[in-house]
């Protein structure tokens, strides 16, 4: 581990080859690039902020606690999102059918269209860093990072 006496340039490496950084930086590189399509494709009201809440949305809908759990955010900053998402058209705010007292997010018709898009765009995302890794290095790198989350977070509990 790096100790506080090191050179600021050896902390910097030290810190850069993190498996946390590097994941970090991955994603939001993702983000951006994926945000960057979907304005191309229309969707010039998505943010980058977004995909933290629809990224965790199950496609058949999620309550806002369940979405906060799992983006590791607080049920109201996941409340506020959802609220700037909602205005855009993507989600919409529905009761909870076996729970009067619970609101259900799901993606509305729009919300669903743009999903769409993000499925296409994330097979061109993988495709190129799969040239640029090598497919097979690039499907290790893809199955290792699963079976870690896996072990830590079983199929996505938190």
């Amino acid at each position: 581990m790096a100790k506080s006496r090191e050179a600021p340039a050896d902390l910097r490496r030290f810190r850069n080859r993190a498996l946390y950084r590097s994941v970090a930086r991955m994603l939001r590189a993702y983000n951006r690039r994926l945000t960057d399509a979907l304005h191309a494709r229309g969707f010039t009201d998505f943010t980058p902020a977004f995909p933290q809440i629809m990224s965790n949305l199950d496609t058949e809908g999620s309550r806002i606690g369940a979405i906060a759990l799992r983006a590791g955010i607080t049920r109201q900053a996941a409340g506020q999102l959802v609220a700037e998402i909602e205005r855009c058209g993507y989600v919409e705010r529905r009761p909870e059918p076996s729970d009067a007292r619970a609101t259900l997010v799901v993606f509305t018709p729009r919300g669903r269209k743009m999903l769409a898009n993000v499925f296409e765009i994330l097979s061109v995302l993988d495709a190129e860093f799969a040239e640029h890794l090598g497919a097979r290095a690039y499907d290790k790198l893809r199955d290792d990072l699963y079976a870690v989350a896996e072990r830590f977070d079983p199929g996505g509990a938190l």
